[in-house]
């Protein structure tokens, strides 16, 4: 018997006292007037824990950014995934930025029990293995916490006992999208889903037996404007939507590509959607496979955890600091303006050659022509990874190397 998830008692539903990311962060907030900053950055979804995993393809982001050791990147923390697995490419250092406090304890939980457990602990205590034990395992890496994430997760057991991988209201909400889809195509239909390995199989199952009324009428509600503005993300990040009236049928042509065109044996995404786990240990996220936990466990101390809007971060940066910056899609919460702002500081933090990639989810964000002369588009490398992106939700993938002019020429004539 199904029971439906219960997304209106949300345990993610943590609020963090402003002052708290402050000190988290080591200092605190700019004066108004120095921030680069936008309204919606204001609300409350941004004081909660919303997002336990990235639900961005690190493929793309290894495949963008030509991350090397002796290099510096600057990440979106987010769930943190993208930061573990971009270390274990063993850069000199990794900046993991989010105005969120929640998320920077989250990433902190997954350091710490990476410097702390055994492979096999470690999936237990993020909920990939199922454990009666996540108590006692988060008392073993709890020393290695900052006081606040300390602090932090000890009032806020429930989530650990449950997987911190499913604690975000994200994934709740992903949860409930997963009951429905089990109602309308039943158990045994989504996991013939998986069992299909050619192309032709695929495109005939989907059409003949998946595709119906019903899956395309609950979809389209359930991935509608008001409902993920209200119970998935928050409708404040959809303030600079121009142009996609039906966000249902937008990402419905999306997910035929992933359950279609893309193999969901392969797509770890999909799975946790669709089924609520992983297929096996062999298909997850890169920083959670056996084979590179040796390689995270000696990396997670280049990763340096700020809880601070980006903007005002990049504003205390040097110049010529780092060498990659990976941003999610954050720049479609902010105005043109903030955004064009954002790049330019980026460039001037940038180090020559640096690489830039962010996604867009339903807000256009491009090189503004205002900044052509600061920033090389590559849209060669955006298509190709776009185009085998498992995440599938984002609608365009921007990827741009950062010009230096004067510094590029004279590295030529050296």
């Amino acid at each position: 018997m199904l029971t439906r998830p219960d997304i209106s008692q949300d345990p993610s539903s943590i609020t963090v006292d402003p002052q708290v990311c402050a000190r988290a962060a080591g200092r605190f907030p700019c004066d108004q007037e120095e921030q680069i900053s936008a309204p919606v950055l204001e609300r409350p979804v941004f004081e909660r824990l919303l997002f336990a995993q990235c639900w961005e393809d690190p493929r793309m982001d290894a495949g963008s950014l030509c991350l090397e050791p002796g290099k510096t990147a600057l990440v979106v923390t987010s769930g943190g995934c993208t930061a573990l697995s971009l270390a274990l490419l063993r850069p000199h250092r990794i900046l993991a930025v989010d105005l969120n406090a929640a998320q920077s304890y989250l990433l902190r939980l997954k350091i710490a029990g990476a410097k702390r457990l055994a492979h096999p602990e470690y999936l237990e205590l993020l909920g990939v293995r199922t454990s009666s034990r996540r108590g006692w395992l988060y008392q073993q890496c709890r020393t290695a916490l900052p006081p606040p994430a300390a602090a932090f997760w000890d009032t806020h057991q429930p989530l650990i006992e449950a997987g911190v991988l499913r604690a975000g209201r994200y994934e709740r909400y992903l949860a409930a999208f997963r009951w429905l889809l089990i109602l309308v195509e039943g158990r045994r239909k989504v996991a013939q889903l998986f069992a299909l390995r050619s192309l032709e199989d695929r495109r005939r199952f989907y059409e003949e037996q998946w595709n119906t009324h019903l899956w395309r009428l609950c979809f389209r509600v359930f991935f509608s404007r008001p409902v993920l503005g209200s119970v998935g993300l928050d409708r404040s990040f959809f303030t600079y939507v121009d142009g996609i009236e039906d966000f249902g049928a937008h990402f419905l042509r999306l997910t035929r590509h992933a359950l279609v065109d893309l193999s969901p044996q392969e797509n770890y995404f999909a799975a946790q959607i669709c089924l609520g786990h992983y297929l096996d240990e062999r298909t997850m996220p890169p920083y959670l496979l056996a084979e590179n936990y040796p390689a995270l466990r000696s990396a997670v101390d280049q990763i340096e955890v700020e809880t601070m809007e980006l903007g005002a971060f990049l504003a205390k940066m040097p110049d010529r600091s780092v060498d990659a910056f990976a941003y999610s899609n954050v720049f479609e919460w902010l105005p043109p303006d903030v955004f064009e702002e954002v790049l330019r500081q980026t460039h001037r933090v940038a180090r020559p050659n640096a690489r830039v990639c962010y996604r867009n989810l339903l807000v256009r964000r491009q090189t503004p022509a205002a900044l052509a002369h600061l920033f090389r588009p590559e849209p060669d490398i955006a298509g190709r990874l776009l185009a085998e992106d498992r995440s599938w939700v984002y609608s365009h993938f921007e990827v741009a190397t950062v010009l230096k002019p004067g510094v590029l020429e004279r590295r030529t004539q050296s």
